[in-house]
């Protein structure tokens, strides 16, 4: 009987062991990635459109490598004035296209209602650039 008790409190604490020995830890995580923001440095689209027609307007904007990849467009703010920016993201690893060249997407607008609309994206941390649309 004491045989059996010692051999059940061994095994215990080999398993206590091995379990508390295991990480989670993954040695071979990846780098973090970076997103910034790009400036926008030109918009191009019609100038007027109707209502709930969709318009297309290409935004080219500048990164700071070649390997930036686009993330999304979202809301900015500067000050009270409100706009949209231009988001991207950089792997956090050495890039080895150095020279970058201007990128483009899309944006699409749409209204509901007649009226002119200002669409501005973030030119600089402190202007915006716009682009004027007549909604018919």
């Amino acid at each position: 009987m004491k045989s059996f008790k010692l051999k059940s409190v061994l095994v215990v604490l080999f398993l206590s062991i091995v379990f508390i020995s295991c990480n989670n830890d993954d040695d071979h995580a990846e780098a973090p990635i970076k997103t910034k923001t790009a400036f926008v440095t030109e918009i191009k689209g019609s100038g007027t459109g109707k209502v709930n027609e969709e318009l297309s307007y290409d935004v080219t904007y500048v990164v700071e490598n070649a390997c930036a990849e686009f993330v999304k467009i979202s809301d900015a703010s500067i000050g009270s004035v409100k706009g949209l920016q231009v988001e991207v993201k950089y792997p956090s690893e050495v890039c080895t296209q150095q020279v970058p060249e201007p990128k483009k997407t899309v944006y699409k607008f749409k209204s509901a209602a007649k009226g002119t609309f200002e669409i501005k994206f973030k030119k600089s941390e402190t202007e915006f650039l716009t682009q004027k649309v007549v909604i018919e």
